[in-house]
């Protein structure tokens, strides 16, 4: 799941609106794909194209967003992956206020370490580097762009399951424009049903920070992907935030296009 990760500065909105709308774009980029702590690459040769809708609703806030989230996966060789990341075009509506416009775009390489393996007992490790770039419309720019580090640790278990851990840090500036450092951290739960359905149950916290910088951020996540054929898959994504610093009800669906 790349997120850009921003403070969006809207002067005709309140403090808690510019939060609201904030807290939903760092989230975007995790509802972009089905699975945040994995260690799987493309493969070098191999191209995969995401195309989403998202919805992020919270009644509580008045707040509600639609984006257009779409992710390329191009693999440069058999451990190593660019893609990049943008929830593409944004309607955010808080207190009555309109705002649209272009998302950033986040840049990233993944690169892993070594593949799991249930026999073995072998733990999947890879890492990640996430460079976010301001080029977004002005109320939705993250002003000096963003960067994220993370390492994942997967585990193959019986069943077709699996098990990853994802810890990070994330450097961004807060609202006051000023910069900030914080760690962030996903556990994902993941099995196959069968050759095409796929399912993901996540705990997903985009950053552990104080209040001044956004406050901690902590979502549930459910997932599922399935083949229609060797190409095309489907992808859907429901994510709950589990306190009042980010929307409460983020959901994104779309298709997958592989090469």
């Amino acid at each position: 799941m790349n997120r850009n990760i921003m403070n969006r500065h809207k002067t005709a909105m309140t403090l808690a609106t510019q939060l609201a709308v904030a807290m939903a774009a760092m989230l975007g980029t995790h509802l972009a794909t089905a699975a945040e702590a994995e260690t799987d690459v493309m493969g070098k040769g191999n191209t995969q194209l995401e195309f989403k809708l998202g919805v992020s609703r919270d009644r509580v806030a008045a707040f509600h967003e639609s984006s257009t989230p779409f992710v390329a996966r191009i693999g440069v060789s058999d451990t190593l992956e660019v893609r990049v990341v943008t929830d593409g075009y944004l309607k955010s509506k808080v207190d009555g206020v309109t705002t649209k416009g272009m998302a950033d775009t986040n840049l990233g390489l993944r690169l892993r370490l070594q593949e799991t393996d249930e026999k073995t007992g072998k733990v999947g490790m890879a890492v990640q580097l996430e460079q976010g770039l301001p080029t977004g419309a002005t109320a939705f720019r993250a002003v000096g762009g963003s960067t994220a580090l993370k390492f994942t640790a997967t585990w193959a278990l019986p069943e077709d399951a699996s098990i990853g851990v994802q810890p990070g840090l994330l450097r961004v500036r807060n609202g006051d424009g000023n910069w900030y450092v914080a760690p962030s951290m996903s556990l994902t739960v993941a099995k196959s049903w069968s050759p095409k359905l796929r399912t993901v149950a996540e705990l997903i916290a985009p950053q552990i920070t104080s209040q001044k910088n956004g406050g901690n951020e902590a979502y549930f996540a459910l997932g599922a992907t399935y083949s229609l054929t060797d190409m095309f898959e489907l992808e859907a994504t429901y994510a709950r935030s589990l306190n009042k610093n980010a929307p409460q009800n983020n959901f994104a669906a779309g298709v997958n296009v592989k090469f």
